[in-house]
């Protein structure tokens, strides 16, 4: 009878032994891969910089850019979550790892957003200076029968904003102000008089401009 019920408790015993083994094994896995999709997705982060789909929705669409912004900020979550589902299945060691990454993570981002302020002003600033149509930096796309007026745009905003300006933004409105002057140099020779002297008259009063916020 013994005998019987041992055999009997073997029989039930043995497979919830290995039903339980089967479990273990398998959330041990799927927190081993949590653990590297996590440490993948933060390494990913630090690496990548602004791309040029995330410049131009930040430049053309506001709403674009907050959902880009929402779905990362969603994928990162996720993918913290599901570290921290299996945190007793770490060893201390790799717990320290998760935190490290954590605090990397933070600092990535903290620096990412810093970029994404600079690069909405530039854009900001550029768009008010050149307007929205020119896109390419050496404004090639700049088509003559319109530079007179960019140039009467450019030194508008100049002129308005000229003692708000830092010194980070005269270094952008230089280089643009050069990418200008060479469109126009290009340009020229399919301009008419009015045009030309139209321009002439801006490129004085720039320098006028430079020589006054130098002054101060």
């Amino acid at each position: 009878m013994r005998l019987l019920l041992k055999l009997t408790a073997s029989i039930f015993f043995v497979p919830l032994l290995l039903s339980c083994n089967s479990g273990s094994k398998k959330e041990k896995k799927e927190s081993e891969i949590a653990y590297t999709e996590y440490d993948q997705y933060v390494t990913d982060f630090e690496k990548d910089s602004l791309s040029e789909t995330e410049l131009r929705a930040m430049q053309d669409d506001s709403v674009s850019w907050a959902q880009m912004q929402q779905t990362r900020a969603e994928n990162y979550q996720a993918l913290r979550q599901r570290v921290e589902q299996y945190n007793d299945k770490y060893e201390p060691e790799e717990q320290e790892e998760i935190q490290d990454l954590k605090d990397r993570y933070n600092v990535a981002n903290e620096n990412r957003r810093r970029k994404q302020l600079e690069a909405s002003h530039r854009y900001k600033l550029r768009r008010q200076l050149l307007g929205m149509e020119i896109q390419q930096d050496d404004l090639s796309d700049l088509a003559p029968e319109s530079i007179a007026a960019t140039y009467e745009r450019f030194i508008a905003g100049v002129t308005q904003n000229a003692t708000q300006y830092e010194t980070r933004d005269w270094n952008l409105i230089e280089g643009w102000w050069s990418a200008l002057n060479s469109r126009y140099i290009a340009v020229e020779k399919d301009l008419g008089q009015e045009a030309r002297g139209s321009i002439e008259k801006a490129k004085a009063r720039y320098q006028e401009i430079r020589k006054e916020t130098a002054s101060r």
